[in-house]
């Protein structure tokens, strides 16, 4: 599947309201950038708040409207994003705010989700320089640095206010970024496939009058590597209700959550004409059909719509959603998971995809639920295809686990004793692992003597 980096679905995802009214104070004097490019061909480099960034990795995407996003990226979720529209050679500003749509973003990988952006309107700023633009290599080099700024949250993960209630930022410097000779790929589909696809539908009532869209836009961003599904529906009277889908989830009822860094499930209402956005707070969706392969996604969705930073006090209810959505599709790219539970056959109803880091090992989580049975196999991403033993807990990080849990909520959670992974495919350049697996379910304590035997385990993936 192609990665669709729309400048406005970057910025815009994981900038969920409006943040004028915070308050805070910009960095004193002047930001101007005179940066020398010391990078090596290929490289992407910078300081973050002194100590040196260098990306392990290094992607590029040009539309064809010349809207250009360049990411680096380092292990444990740390990225910096840049994006500008119109690119060429010359100097960008990238002080987010009114017409301008270029920004600095950089992602610290912390259990803050929230990304800090050169936004304006939080005291943001920050400038890039094009010094090559290479049409026919199509390699781009440049320099950069701006402030960012982002809310400051608790351990739940809510905003911590002042007080006054106004939301705390923080704030972090990236200077002296350089970036030589990135290869950039090309992205002329735009929108819905280019036009290529059926035309998506979408309905819902909004305080119980019916929203009618008078356009509806499909787009799969990718942020902080997390694929995407972006739905936007607007009415002729400029309202705008839009909901966010990670392409990891699989059929099945899910929760939304009120504030996301962009990879998370979220939706929001917006009444035009200036007004906030209020976000699903609380929200749930239920997807009867989520076809990476053939690129369709069906859905219902209810979500009460507020102020996430509670300073205002609009309520709106939305109702009666449903939508069908139309998207590029990957050959073999369905998520998919069965296996045997004592000879009976477990065929997952609900299936989640997470990734994360322990001790510096990336991880993949798979999360299936069949009625009130869970099964869930976790292991490192450094695994290769080959044959890997099971352990019983994470530890270090780079163990394999599986779990069964009979009654979700009710029974405890028997642990792999012993278990093996097969790992028979294993395709970074789609996201695509594939293989098989099979374990024997225990009490970790030792307490409870049922023995679960799980038997022909197979999975195919895509990551988030």
């Amino acid at each position: 599947m192609k990665n669709i980096y729309l400048l406005r679905g970057m910025l815009l995802l994981f900038i969920t309201f409006q943040f004028l009214s915070c308050e805070n104070e910009p960095l004193t004097g002047e930001f101007v950038q005179e940066e020398q490019n010391e990078a090596e061909e290929g490289q992407f480099k910078a300081q973050v708040s002194g100590s040196e960034f260098i990306a392990s990795s290094t992607s590029a995407t040009m539309t064809s409207e010349n809207e250009l996003v360049i990411t680096g990226s380092k292990p444990g979720g740390e990225d910096i994003v840049l994006a500008i529209t119109n690119a060429a050679v010359g100097t960008f500003s990238l002080t987010t705010g009114g017409t301008n749509e270029n920004a600095g973003v950089y992602f610290d990988g912390s259990a803050n989700l929230l990304p800090y952006i050169s936004a304006q309107a939080l005291g943001g700023s920050g400038q890039l320089k094009i010094t090559e633009l290479n049409t026919d290599a199509q390699t781009v080099t440049g320099t950069f640095s701006f402030v960012g700024f982002r809310i400051k949250v608790d351990a739940n993960g809510d905003p911590i206010l002042d007080g006054d209630g106004n939301p705390v930022l923080e704030n972090i410097e990236i200077s002296s970024g350089a970036f030589n000779a990135i290869e950039y790929i090309l992205d002329d589909t735009g929108g819905n496939g280019g036009g290529n696809l059926p035309d998506n539908e979408f309905f819902a009532k909004v305080d119980g009058v019916d929203f009618i869209a008078d356009t509806i836009s499909v787009t799969e961003p990718v942020v902080g590597n997390v694929h995407m599904i972006k739905i936007e529906a607007r009415t002729a009277d400029r309202k705008h209700i839009r909901i966010d889908v990670p392409r990891s989830l699989g059929v099945g009822t899910f929760e939304m959550v009120p504030i996301s860094d962009g990879t998370k499930l979220i939706a929001l209402y917006n009444a035009g004409d200036g007004t906030e956005n209020l976000t699903s707070n609380p929200g749930t969706i239920t997807i009867s059909e989520f076809d990476l392969e053939a690129g369709v996604l069906k859905a219902t969705f209810n979500f009460t719509g507020t102020d996430p930073i509670n300073q205002l006090p609009d309520v709106v209810q939305i109702t009666e959603g449903s939508f069908t959505a139309y998207f590029e599709g990957v050959p073999g790219a369905n998520n998919t998971f069965t296996a045997n539970i004592d000879g009976a056959t477990y065929t997952p109803d609900e299936l989640l995809v997470e990734t994360s880091v322990v001790n510096q090992y990336p991880r993949v989580t798979i999360t299936t639920t069949q009625d009130d049975k869970r099964m869930v196999l976790s292991f490192p991403l450094t695994v290769t295809p080959g044959t890997f033993e099971m352990s019983t807990e994470v530890i270090n990080g780079d163990e394999i686990v599986a779990t069964y849990t009979p009654i979700v909520g009710t029974s405890i959670t028997y642990v792999s004793t012993p278990g093996s992974l097969v790992i028979t495919n294993y395709d970074l350049a789609n996201g695509l692992i594939e293989g098989n697996f099979n374990f024997t379910g225990r009490d970790a304590t030792g307490q409870d003597p049922t023995i679960f035997q799980v038997t022909g385990g197979e999975f195919l993936i895509v990551l988030p």
